[in-house]
């Protein structure tokens, strides 16, 4: 959660000319509700499942960038799902950097709504430290000097030599 997934997601799209999907955004559109409302609908649990459903309706012979929550890949499986969809990458951010992000976004996000500013780094810990084994199962762990768009599609056009060629 706010280590710049979407953001960075949608600029490695552009550059390979394949469609980007935000998980979070495409089910808001599917269940015509908030992220925040549907937590308060069917709570955390009902919300993993619906990532759950979403995840395995997707096709591992489309090209695309996928930028998912940060609780998915924790999940029902979903991380060896989205290793089986494709090359999978982990954006690795301290807990502070990631606190210093979020900072601002707390209204906006369930899991973080009223939280105090120390509140908050405590709880991005604690979710690191839980979410780490899951995360670490990515194909690619990038560090933050490696986190830019043009160094992923270079790896990624390595890695399938396929979107190479099509672009």
């Amino acid at each position: 959660m706010g280590c710049g997934k979407s953001t960075l997601g949608k600029k490695i799209a552009r550059q390979l000319k394949v469609p980007f999907i935000d998980t979070d955004a495409e089910i808001e559109k599917q269940q015509h509700m908030s992220i925040g409302e549907i937590f308060g609908k069917v709570g955390e649990v009902g919300f993993r499942e619906i990532e759950t459903s979403f995840i395995k309706g997707l096709s591992k012979n489309e090209e695309y960038v996928l930028s998912t929550g940060g609780g998915l890949p924790c999940f029902y499986k979903n991380m060896e799902r989205l290793n089986q969809l494709g090359t999978t990458f982990y954006l690795e951010r301290s807990a502070k950097e990631l606190a210093h992000r979020l900072k601002n976004a707390k209204k906006q996000r369930p899991l973080l709504k009223g939280l105090s500013d120390v509140e908050l780094l405590d709880f991005i810990e604690v979710k690191l430290k839980e979410r780490d084994e899951y995360y670490k199962m990515s194909q690619v762990i990038l560090s933050r000097e490696d986190q830019n768009a043009s160094e992923i599609v270079n790896l990624t056009n390595l890695l399938h030599p396929v979107l190479h060629q099509k672009n």
